[in-house]
């Protein structure tokens, strides 16, 4: 995913929650028609407002149900690449940023590796060959 999306995500997102307090109270104002207005012209008026908000409250349900764009949960499963692989030390690049990592394996430098886990500032890594378990147990 790149940045372009992700930024047009996260400004959806932002969007979408602050339209969450129009939307609630707008169905409930909408109701207040059919005590003011005859019948038929009231429901031509609420079947447009209730037809927003059931769109808003749609888009809304989507965003909250993808996966998270920042964060330690963004960063399982993704790939990264051994910068330095002493003996007791680690190190890995994943998006440009070095960080330290432990692995059961023992890893080259410039070798593929999937991110298993995240312990603090330290991540859990896998060669890219091997099957990533399951962080979720």
């Amino acid at each position: 995913m790149d940045s372009r999306h992700r930024r047009r995500l996260s400004i959806c997102n932002k969007l979408l929650g602050s339209v969450h307090y129009v939307l609630s109270p707008m169905l409930l104002i909408a109701l207040l028609l059919f005590f003011f207005l005859p019948w038929p012209y009231a429901l031509a008026l609420y079947i447009p407002i209730a037809s927003v908000s059931l769109l808003g409250y749609w888009k809304m349900w989507q965003v909250q149900r993808q996966p998270p764009l920042i964060g330690h949960q963004a960063m399982i499963g993704g790939r990264a690449e051994v910068t330095s692989s002493k003996s007791a030390e680690i190190e890995v690049r994943y998006r440009g940023e070095t960080w330290r990592a432990i692995s059961p394996h023992t890893l080259q430098h410039g070798q593929a590796v999937v991110i298993e886990g995240v312990e603090g500032l330290t991540l859990r890594v896998v060669p890219l060959s091997q099957p990533a378990e399951d962080p979720v147990q």
